[in-house]
């Protein structure tokens, strides 16, 4: 097992331990909502994708989640690149980004924000019904504990491969 995914599957264990989700506040599921996102950037093969010199995070919707990114992306690299976290308002804000995050508080549709998505973007949800809907990864409570979905299709649509440990830790959807 390399270190990298042992690193992610303490992250899984440490939410798992951290007890329920009603008990925490907002600023700690974001910021385990945070490293999730980043540990899923690991296990993704971009394939000919993601070849600029920056990294950006699209943040849809006003959520907590950009401090805690902004925390790590001050603190870390993705692929080798220095990453940004941008809050998104317009869809032509969406095509500069590597990820988004589709926040629960989104004044923009899910079926807006993808039809604006282009090849190469990894789209992660907090909405119950959203990975079925199109997104490759969502956030799911699963007996008061933080899951995620993934949708294989969003992913092979998106010219995305998500690595078999991400997935085997993941609740596959169609």
């Amino acid at each position: 097992m390399d270190l990298l995914f042992k690193k992610f599957l303490l992250v899984i264990v440490a939410a798992s331990l951290a007890g329920t989700l009603s008990a925490q506040n907002g600023q700690q599921e974001a910021n385990l909502k945070a490293a999730f996102i980043y540990n899923f950037t690991k296990y993704i093969d971009w394939g000919s994708y993601n070849r600029d010199s920056l990294f950006i995070i699209g943040v849809a919707g006003d959520s907590p989640i950009i401090q805690s990114l902004n925390a790590i992306a001050s603190a870390d690299r993705i692929n080798n690149k220095r990453v940004i976290v941008k809050t998104i308002n317009t869809g032509a804000e969406i095509a500069d980004c590597d990820v988004i995050f589709i926040s629960n508080k989104s004044r923009m549709s899910l079926n807006y924000i993808l039809s604006k998505t282009r090849p190469g973007v990894l789209t992660i949800s907090e909405q119950p019904g959203f990975a079925e809907a199109g997104t490759a990864f969502n956030f799911v409570v699963v007996n008061n504990r933080l899951k995620f979905e993934a949708n294989l299709k969003a992913l092979s649509t998106a010219g995305l491969k998500a690595g078999s440990q991400l997935l085997k830790l993941a609740i596959i959807v169609d």
